[in-house]
């Protein structure tokens, strides 16, 4: 068989685009379309790998490496235990796909599918991959059109604060069990952790946090407010300050609120806050 580089590229583009969809949906991560787009084109161009003339022992290296380079293009940067869940989860939806194929080569015709050093070869042409692509599209809007999909979780959105002349950008997700409200103001409050915050939060906010302890006084807050919150695992304290500006990306609106700080990381997803979208007047 004569294999193409031109479709090996694109076959492979489809491929590694389709892993990293799973991935994303089986971890729940907040990742963008383009940097999905760019993490399949890492792993297609690395599927030319796989035309280099090198011993069949390298072969399950080149595969790793091409799923580490592929997964850190779309999901990077985040926690070293949580990319080595995506690059695991990125294998391991591999070898899914690799045994779906070996299982539908048995029945495809001869020179038609083939695997080459790891990477899936489609002996088809590009007017072929690109008119199937339309087809699969308006298949799949049709379908959406017709089995509009409820939400099942809560949404996220991308989140601009901004204080003193810094800005950062973080992913919260809605949490309508949020009911934190400042006590003097009465405004809802965001709660992120403190680690996406160094450069925007005041400093002794993020010293309360490393210089509390419950069973000494409390630090000088100098002039922060303490949110009191309650949870199933106990009650304490939260440092909050009142930055100068909170805007969604997506939809520009600005959000009135407090920022409070946690050191306790978030369980479900790629999320650095949580906010009660219902405690916002549109």
């Amino acid at each position: 068989m004569t294999i193409y580089a031109d479709v090996l590229v694109i076959v492979n583009l489809y491929m590694d685009f389709l892993l990293l969809r799973c991935v994303k949906g089986f971890l729940h991560l907040n990742c963008s379309g383009k940097r999905l787009v760019l993490g399949a084109a890492t792993g297609a161009a690395a599927s030319l790998l796989g035309l280099l003339p090198m011993p069949l022992w390298t072969g399950p290296f080149m595969a790793g490496a091409c799923a580490l380079a592929s997964a850190a293009t779309a999901f990077a940067p985040m926690r070293p235990r949580r990319f080595l869940q995506c690059w695991l989860c990125m294998w391991l939806f591999s070898f899914l796909l690799a045994g779906f194929l070996l299982f539908l080569m048995q029945f495809a015709p001869p020179g038609y599918m083939t695997l080459v050093g790891g990477a899936v070869y489609l002996n088809l042409s590009l007017p072929t991959l690109f008119l199937a692509t339309c087809i699969a599209y308006v298949g799949l809007s049709l379908f959406r059109r017709m089995f509009p999909r409820e939400s099942s979780g809560t949404p996220a959105c991308k989140l601009v604060i901004r204080h003193k002349g810094s800005q950062v950008q973080l992913f919260a997700k809605a949490d309508s069990g949020n009911a934190l409200r400042e006590p003097f103001s009465g405004l809802p409050v965001i709660v992120c952790h403190a680690d996406c915050l160094k450069g925007v939060a005041p400093s002794p906010a993020l010293n309360f946090l490393s210089s509390f302890d419950a069973s000494s006084t409390y630090p000088d807050t100098q002039g922060l407010r303490l949110i009191p919150f309650e949870t199933v695992g106990g009650q304490g304290l939260l440092p909050a300050f009142k930055p100068d500006a909170v805007t969604i990306t997506k939809t520009g609106q600005e959000l009135d609120c407090y920022i409070a700080l946690t050191q306790r990381p978030f369980a479900a997803g790629e999320f650095s806050a949580i906010y009660n979208p219902d405690l916002f007047p549109q």
